[in-house]
């Protein structure tokens, strides 16, 4: 790692001098003061207006440091505005800071090799910052005692200049020290100077095109150069690019052409690894007759080989805002090769910051399934994952070895939450830099391919969920339409500042043409390139210029409405059939006219579902259903109802929190009474009809809270869920609610009561079509309770969950359910449910003696000392107990451990108060209680 530092300094410092930041000595060490001069009308010019204090936030790269983001020494943390670091302003923008000492300023230890130093400068409240022009930290490098001859320039303060004929440049070099120096303009010798450690020269532009100025210096047989170009462009005649050619790369055999968006610019080049990175006119970009695109036709490209470049956009280097893959120098080196083998190396000591890549000629993708059904809408059984927090390697080959996890369960289509590139490897993915490349945290693109073939071999549809509300400051868009940290006023793409209250990163203007040609190019490329079957839309309500407080952003807006369907249009034309799904969450008559449209929208059920599980409130479920908002049509197959997404905290963490309890059952405080509940829910939310929507572990009962290692940061991954019976239970269950939606058309109808999901704790949902009748039964209370249970006739009635049957001569002969138990009976038997059968009552005598017997706790009554749990299983298994005083607080309890047959005694040991007490014993998901008197 050092000796690499040691070239990135090697390098740096044959380039021109910051422009940002100069230092008096030109060429300080380690041990010496220095006076280090900023200027904030360069860089990014983010503290260009500033008229308050400035600070320097500011550490040092050392030959201990990874890369050159991983600072050491830092001075003071961000916002700690100490005096030491405040710099003095001298006018014009330029500010300066006095360092006494290198080493001891920053506290180094004399074993440090200091190699650089470090700076990111600031308000004095941090909303606003000094970089550089592309929005990197501001390096300045360290000379050691006896180091190799060193050149710098001092003027220009850029590496690339464009300019025109009859102006001129003032330049003046350094050397680190005495020298012959040559100053030459593409060869040829302008400047001259001996014995000298600067040389001035004024440089007099008389020719167009790209000129490479090189500042050498020699002495003792030691040679160094610094380096940059200066370009007059060439006046190109505007003309239109090629017929058919989209934005970004349009590959045609050995040629390329690229399209770029970006109005009121002077000039635009391309640079990459066919020019080795510098300016070269043959490259320069021609603009269209409208002005709005530079393009330009690269020819004479080899077939079969990885390319990469950028677009020098008067004079700032980004990658190609459409880059469908793109190589990020901070982040790609921490990718493990078993997720992404072979990487495409970076163009390092070249450029700075995202490059794009093209591959020309490259052999397609054969895909195998290409007559695939999608699943109509209201048949959709969505399952939502996070590939971070889902499976270890995070990578599409270990999610394709999870499908046939995810195709017993029964689930029809996947959403991955946002695949492509956005800042960081971590993320949950709202944070987009490029909307239309693949981030290769996640895999290659060849490999999603393969994933999504994978999919629809078993049947199930994928969904990408995509982020079209705002941008990062890594993206094009907003580096080359931006003032620091904000956006310019002519920015095509963004706001300045958000019109609605519900903004991060850089907002989107989608009144602007631009941004509905960049969305819609972005759209028709995931489409078409990776055969996905839909998107869903992050955040559509700010999908709209119209300005709005938290009080009135949900109001009807027909701006947003229209800007929605054009985007929807754009998907059908691409791909008739394919889903548009949006987190909208506005007014119903909004959301009822993007249904009209054919466009699906979330329906958040997370509240209601969760008061039900925890036992609180009768809570209606009327949200489970369309008709809540009145779609009593075929509109109900819009409406996505779900428990839990990414955004919600998780059912079975607030279960084991905050749920009700009663004497003898406590939610809180058992965990297989918890999932039980979730059992109970998930009765009623699977078979009402509409499509619907789970999240990852959900039906496993993930208890971890959202919260945990903070809101986005990374979630334990709990496969080991799967072994433990009451967990596998939820997912049996589960699979089997949605075994009996998928096989009977009448629960994607919308012939049922309406009252049946209303408030009250005892609910009896009734379904029926032709000559099928449904009724499921559940008791939400923590106390027993009687229900009417309204049979639509009478006769012989099918337990779907147990296999059992019943003769019904009474519709309405009460029925007593115990709490948190359901019941699903149906009119014709169906075929056994793919989970096998289940006993619906965990509580029951009957289903706790098919595990145990001998279930006794003695001596009682007993004075507080030991006291005994004596048991024999009859088949082995997961074994637990628990003691609960009589309101059913939990009190003590034992771990959950895997007995073998045969028979037990454990010691309680804990010494309890006096006073009456439960003891729960479970084997296998199945309890038994017992009480006790302690004196």
């Amino acid at each position: 790692m050092l000796k690499n530092l040691l070239l990135i300094g090697v390098v740096f410092s044959t380039f021109i001098l910051n422009a940002q930041v100069t230092c008096v000595p030109v060429f300080p060490g380690p041990d010496e003061s220095v006076m280090i001069t900023f200027n904030a009308n360069e860089g990014n010019k983010g503290l260009a207006s500033e008229t308050g204090d400035i600070y320097a936030h500011t550490g040092i790269i050392t030959d201990a440091s990874t890369s050159l983001k991983d600072w050491k020494r830092v001075k003071f943390p961000w916002n700690v505005n100490d005096p030491s670091v405040r710099m003095t302003a001298i006018g014009n923008g330029l500010y300066t800071l006095n360092i006494s000492n290198i080493r001891s300023f920053y506290g180094a230890l004399a074993s440090e090799k200091i190699l650089k130093l470090a700076f990111v400068f600031r308000n004095a409240n941090g909303t606003k910052e000094g970089k550089t022009a592309g929005g990197e930290d501001i390096l300045y490098d360290v000379y050691s005692a006896g180091s190799a001859l060193k050149t710098l320039i001092i003027a220009p303060i850029s590496s690339t200049i464009f300019t025109t004929v009859g102006q001129n440049i003032s330049f003046k070099g350094a050397a680190s020290l005495s020298s012959n120096l040559t100053l030459t303009d593409n060869e040829s010798v302008i400047a001259t100077a001996s014995a000298a450690k600067e040389l001035t020269k004024t440089i007099d532009i008389a020719t167009e095109g790209a000129h490479r100025v090189t500042f050498k210096a020699e002495t003792g047989g030691n040679v160094d150069s610094a380096s940059f170009t200066y370009v007059v462009p060439f006046t190109l005649v505007a003309a239109d690019p090629p017929a058919g050619s989209e934005l970004g790369a349009n590959i045609k055999g050995d040629s390329v052409t690229l399209l770029l968006q970006a109005p009121n610019k002077d000039n635009v080049f391309v640079i990459g690894s066919f020019t080795d990175y510098k300016v070269d006119s043959k490259y320069q970009m021609r603009k269209s007759i409208d002005g709005k695109t530079w393009w330009v036709t690269i020819k004479g490209l080899t077939l079969g080989k990885t390319y990469t470049y950028q677009y020098l956009v008067d004079g700032l280097p980004v990658a190609d805002p459409l880059s469908t893959l793109v190589l990020d120098p901070n982040n790609d080196n921490f990718i493990s090769s078993l997720t992404y083998p072979n990487p495409i190396p970076y163009p390092t000591n070249k450029t700075t910051g995202h490059v794009s890549v093209i591959e020309v000629g490259k052999t397609p993708y054969v895909w195998k399934n290409t007559n695939f059904a999608r699943p109509e809408k209201k048949d959709l059984i969505i399952y939502e994952l996070l590939m971070r927090d889902f499976v270890n390697r995070h990578d599409f080959q270990t999610l394709m070895d999870t499908i046939s996890y995810l195709k017993n369960l029964g689930i029809n289509a996947i959403e991955l939450m946002p695949i492509n590139e956005f800042e960081g490897n971590e993320s949950w993915g709202y944070n987009p830099a490029f909307h239309n490349a693949l981030d290769k945290y996640y895999g290659t693109p060849d490999k999603f391919k393969e994933f999504v073939d994978k999919c629809h071999e078993n049947g199930i549809a994928v969904i990408v969920d995509i982020v079209f509300n705002q941008a990062y400051s890594q993206s094009p868009l907003f580096k080359l339409y931006s003032q620091g940290s904000s956006p310019t006023a002519n920015s095509p793409f963004l706001n300045i500042e958000a019109p609605h209250p519900y903004s991060v990163g850089y907002d989107f203007n989608h009144e602007s043409e631009f941004t509905k040609n960049y969305v819609s190019q972005c759209i028709k490329y995931w489409l078409r390139e990776y055969n996905i079957d839909g998107y869903r839309f992050d955040l559509t309500k700010g999908f709209t210029q119209n300005r709005s407080t938290e009080a009135t952003a949900s109001n009807y807006d027909i701006s947003r409405i229209n800007i929605l369907k054009n985007y929807h249009n754009v998907v059908q034309s691409t791909t008739p059939g394919a889903y548009t799904i949006l987190e909208h969450f506005c007014e119903n008559a909004e959301e009822s006219e993007l249904a009209n449209a054919g466009m699906m929208v979330w329906a958040n059920v997370n509240h209601d579902a969760n008061e039900a599980t925890m036992g609180w409130t009768g809570n209606g479920l009327s949200n489970f259903s369309a008709k809540k908002r009145g779609w009593n049509d075929t509109r109900h197959d819009k409406h996505i109802a779900y428990m839990e997404s990414h955004d919600e905290e998780r059912l079975m963490y607030k279960n084991g929190q905050f749920a009700n309890g009663a004497p003898g059952y406590s939610i809180k405080n058992d965990i297989s009474i918890a999932l039980k509940r979730m059992e109970l829910i998930s009765s009623f939310f699977y078979l009402v009809p509409g499509p619907r929507m789970l999240w990852q572990f959900g039906e496993l009962g993930y208890d971890v809270s959202i919260g945990f290692n903070e809101r986005v940061g990374k979630k334990p991954i709990r496969w080991e869920y799967f072994t433990d019976n009451a967990r596998k239970r939820l997912y049996n269950v589960t699979r089997n609610l949605i075994a009996l939606r998928k096989n009977n058309t009448a629960f994607k109808t919308l012939n049922y009561t309406d009252a049946d999901l209303a408030a009250g704790y005892l609910k009896a949902y009734h379904i029926q079509e032709n000559d099928f009748n449904a009724i499921v039964l559940g008791n939400f209370d923590v106390v027993a309770g009687d229900i009417t249970p309204a049979f639509q006739k009478t006769g012989k009635w099918y337990n779907y969950m147990t296999g059992d049957s019943i003769t019904v001569t009474d519709k309405n002969a009460i029925i007593r359910l115990l709490p948190g138990e359901y019941r699903i009976y149906t009119s014709v038997k169906q075929p056994q449910p793919p989970g096998g059968y289940v006993r619906y009552t965990l509580t029951s005598t009957e289903d706790f003696a098919a595990e145990a017997n001998e279930f006794m706790v003695y001596p009682t009554p007993s004075v507080s000392g030991n006291i005994f749990i004596g048991y024999h299983l009859k088949k082995g298994g997961n074994v637990q107990w628990s003691v609960y005083n009589m309101v059913g607080q939990q009190v003590h309890f034992s771990t959950n451990k895997i007995l073998l047959s045969g028979s037990y005694q454990d010691d309680l040991k804990a010494p309890l108060p006096a006073g009456t007490y439960l003891v729960k014993l479970t084997v296998n998901g199945a309890t038994g209680t017992q009480k006790i008197v302690i004196h």
